[in-house]
């Protein structure tokens, strides 16, 4: 992989993350009212379920991106974790924290 599409790729690894992270702390502020009838508790706690599911998501996706800029440190990037084939530019430049090439993501998914 060329540097200018690494470098690109680091850009947006960094913009997502820095994204999921300013959501998160504006998520932290959303007042979700579970007072009143039943109806609005059962709303409010509907809400607040899909909230933390958002926000553990958005974790694993950081979690993820770290790793991707880990391994563009270490030289490692862009490796197959599977296979240890290269993933192709295109895919990565998609997805920059994608782990595997075509092929292995395909066979985990049939497993």
């Amino acid at each position: 992989m060329d540097k200018l599409t690494l470098d690109k790729i680091k850009e947006k690894l960094l913009k997502e993350k820095e994204f999921l992270i300013k959501k998160a702390i504006k998520d932290q502020d959303i007042e979700i009212d579970t007072d009143g009838d039943e109806f609005d508790e059962i709303q409010g706690n509907l809400l607040i379920g899909l909230n933390n599911q958002l926000n553990t998501r958005n974790a694993i996706k950081i979690n993820q991106i770290d790793e991707a800029l880990l391994k563009i440190k270490n030289d490692s990037y862009g490796i197959c974790e599977d296979c240890g084939d290269e993933i192709p530019d295109k895919r990565l430049m998609y997805n920059p924290h994608i782990l595997t090439c075509v092929r292995c993501a395909e066979n985990r998914e049939r497993k």
